[in-house]
């Protein structure tokens, strides 16, 4: 059985071998099918035989072309503070990956949306398979004002007003394969559809770089509007809501210049970001252990994590927020357990994409008002 950290080392070729190659190859092989599904289902909803519902407020998506950790709820938190900003409720709608489903079609809360809870304790969350239901129950029952979609390009049977693709600057275009060859959801052609993309994680790479990829994005919709981000560390904080300035780790608890010696441990779509951004505190990281996106942790792998850290002499065991709602317990065997709470920071275009933003809520306003009147 190949877990998740395998089949990504074989997908981008630094695990090499007969198996690999054998692997690779028969990935390749099934990645036509996947493309025919893909291009079938978007031509429907351009033809108009799969139907696209509009709802009576502005709906914001905001989505990924690639599968994994792409930085996403980052701006997904940011998107939503602008809109609250600006007087309106909003409501978030996903389809709740590994979420519980219930029988009225929507689902107990998953890993991300107990993380958006803690974030964003005014904002209601609603997991469905059934977005267009979601939305409705937002709108009817909790009378929001803005509908903010998250991981919604691919999603659209619920129309949208603003479409915006968060892109990963450390792995822009899935290693250059669809499903399940790469990592693709799409082809990178279907940017087009896109009305705004953000670059995610640019601090982990060169401008050339990021040249490179904006130039091969606007290949496909030459006045494509394309912002700059990185995450930027705020601060630590335990599950019951205990917080801790990101220099107590950065120098010992007594004063020392010896850095906080720290585990990490993480089930994400990117880990090796993460190791990055914990490095960036000033933290000393003495081990890690990574799981698959959206595990659940077991009695068992929290035990086998404080062990190891102990092992490893580690003061401090440190993982992302959204781990952290589902380790659920300040410490354990003894060592505490913190998250590493980060935000977006813009480095160009939060302006233009700001202004989008209010421009989408003001002019469905205008709609709603003309509606009004008749």
């Amino acid at each position: 059985m190949i877990n998740q950290t395998k089949l990504l080392e074989i997908i981008t070729g630094r695990r090499q071998g007969i198996g690999p190659a054998i692997t690779r190859g028969l990935l390749w092989a099934l990645t036509p099918i996947y493309r025919f599904g893909v291009h079938r289902r978007n031509r429907g909803f351009e033809t108009g035989k799969i139907t696209v519902s509009k709802v009576d407020v502005p709906v914001i998506s905001i989505g990924n072309l690639t599968t994994g950790g792409t930085g996403k709820t980052p701006l997904v938190i940011w998107v939503c503070r602008q809109l609250r900003r600006l007087d309106r409720r909003v409501a978030i709608v996903s389809r709740g990956y590994g979420a519980a489903h219930n029988g009225d079609r929507t689902s107990k809360p998953n890993d991300e949306a107990m993380e958006l809870g803690q974030r964003l304790p005014d904002v209601p969350h609603l997991q469905a398979p059934d977005r267009v239901v979601a939305a409705r129950i937002a709108i009817e029952e909790l009378e929001t004002e803005a509908i903010v979609m998250d991981d919604g390009f691919q999603h659209r049977a619920l129309g949208r007003d603003l479409d915006i693709v968060v892109v990963d600057a450390t792995a822009p275009f899935g290693y250059g394969y669809l499903l399940p060859r790469g990592l693709l959801r799409e082809p990178v052609k279907n940017i087009a559809r896109a009305d705004f993309v953000v670059l995610s994680r640019c601090d982990q790479v060169t401008q050339e770089e990021l040249s490179r990829t904006e130039t091969q994005l606007r290949q496909h919709r030459p006045d494509l509007p394309i912002a700059r981000t990185k995450v930027q560390p705020a601060k630590w904080m335990q599950y019951d809501g205990q917080e801790k300035e990101l220099s107590e780790f950065a120098a010992s608890p007594a004063g020392g210049a010896t850095p906080m010696k720290v585990f990490v441990c993480c089930a994400i779509g990117n880990p090796n970001s993460f190791l990055n951004t914990v490095s960036s505190t000033g933290a000393t990281i003495v081990g890690q252990t990574f799981f698959p996106d959206h595990h659940l942790y077991s009695r068992d792998d929290i035990d086998a994590v404080a062990q190891a850290a102990i092992e490893k002499g580690a003061a401090a065991i440190v993982c992302t927020h959204k781990d952290l709602v589902k380790v659920g317990v300040n410490q354990f065997k003894g060592l505490p357990i913190y998250a590493l709470v980060a935000e977006i920071v813009f480095l160009d275009g939060e302006a233009e994409l700001l202004a989008a933003i209010e421009s989408t809520v003001a002019v469905e306003s205008t709609v709603a008002i003309e509606s009004a009147l008749g």
